[in-house]
């Protein structure tokens, strides 16, 4: 491993990173549980005010003294403060189809520079950012509180972008990964290219550690990307399923659904393409796929429906983020994930789990 390894830097148990899932599923009960079992824990942060950033951090450090990150949207003002895209007629009618009133004026984003303010003086171990790239103020101010920078890139020419302006590591996910697209280049975003393919150009493009993203759900897996040139593998959708995973339940039961084990990307809900469960609502607007408001208003106007449904336990209007692994999540507490992770992880590379890791009895979720 490199001198400059953060996994190594943070002494991790395994080289396994909780992808940063926004939007409510990385509860601090899931972030601390997979930073207190050896792994690297991460808040999505990108729709939390400040506060709620700062309280999540402390709820977070109440639970465990490991390292965790902190992911953010790089979004200009503009971005999060844009109001002017118009409710697609489609959706309108799915609104009185429904039988949900209209959803007001949607609301703005949180103000990127507000929330990094609020990340340096929370001062997690590592910041990692999507959907933008920094500057150099940014850059040097992380650098000055001593937190690593992760990138994420949908194309070896972003993962060389993020090497040049001084990230300590970059998150290369490829078309697999559940949730949206992390790049910053819009015809990559929308040219999703497969992980190995995607790892081998990157590996051949930049120096600095690779964390390897998409249907990554096993041991197996890990090793594998391992052997692909990745320093960690980010694994998003195998932690959803855990019990410490902030979304309901009906949303967990539809993971374990073996006839919706069917994924794709879509813009129909945010606006942003994004790799969830097919169901109804994706089914029957297809034809619209290119007719949305921009991100974040698309995700706006879809917020009513969205919270309709997931009060009705209705999962075929709820957006259901995975990736295409989907099939093979575990009903699992966290530690109980991590020990299976590393028991499969140690087994594909032909080494013995060591003594002080090994557990009698897994948990699993009660209904």
């Amino acid at each position: 491993m490199s001198i400059s390894s953060l996994v190594e830097k943070l002494k991790l148990r395994l080289p396994i990173v909780q992808a940063p899932m926004a939007g409510g599923a990385t509860t601090p009960e899931l972030v601390s549980a997979v930073s207190e079992a050896g792994a690297l824990g991460f808040i999505g942060g990108g729709y939390l005010i400040p506060q709620d950033l700062i309280a999540h951090a402390e709820a977070v450090r109440a639970k465990t003294g490991r390292p965790f990150g902190i992911n953010l949207f790089v979004l200009t003002r503009e971005q999060s403060t844009r109001l002017t895209d118009p409710m697609p007629a489609w959706l309108t009618n799915v609104y009185h189809r429904r039988g949900l009133p209209l959803p007001k004026q949607p609301q703005a984003l949180p103000i990127f520079d507000d929330q990094f303010e609020a990340l340096l003086n929370i001062q997690p171990a590592v910041a990692s950012f999507s959907f933008g790239i920094l500057n150099d103020e940014h850059v040097r101010a992380l650098k000055a509180k001593n937190i690593a920078i992760v990138g994420t890139a949908n194309h070896a020419e972003e993962a060389k972008y993020w090497e040049d302006i001084g990230a300590d590591a970059v998150c290369v996910q490829g078309a697999e990964a559940g949730g949206h697209r992390g790049g910053f280049t819009e015809q990559y975003v929308n040219q999703p290219m497969g992980l190995m393919s995607l790892m081998t150009q990157c590996r051949q493009s930049v120096r600095i550690p690779l964390w390897a993203a998409g249907g990554l759900m096993t041991g197996q897996a890990v090793a594998a990307v391992r052997n692909m040139g990745a320093e960690a593998a980010q694994m998003g959708t195998a932690f959803l399923s855990t019990r410490e995973s902030g979304i309901n339940r009906a949303y967990k039961n539809a993971l374990f659904d073996v006839r919706r084990a069917i994924t794709a990307h879509t813009k129909l809900f945010t606006g942003k393409p994004a790799r969830m469960l097919i169901n109804r609502y994706i089914r029957e607007n297809m034809a619209n796929e290119n007719n949305t408001a921009s991100y974040p208003q698309q995700h706006a106007y879809t917020q009513s429906l969205r919270s309709a449904a997931a009060q009705q336990g209705d999962v075929e209007y709820m957006a259901l983020y995975a990736g295409k692994g989907v099939g093979l999540c575990r009903d699992m507490r966290v530690a109980d994930l991590i020990d299976a992770l590393e028991k499969e992880y140690l087994g594909a590379i032909g080494a013995e789990v060591p003594e002080s890791n090994r557990k009698s009895s897994i948990s699993y979720i009660e209904d």
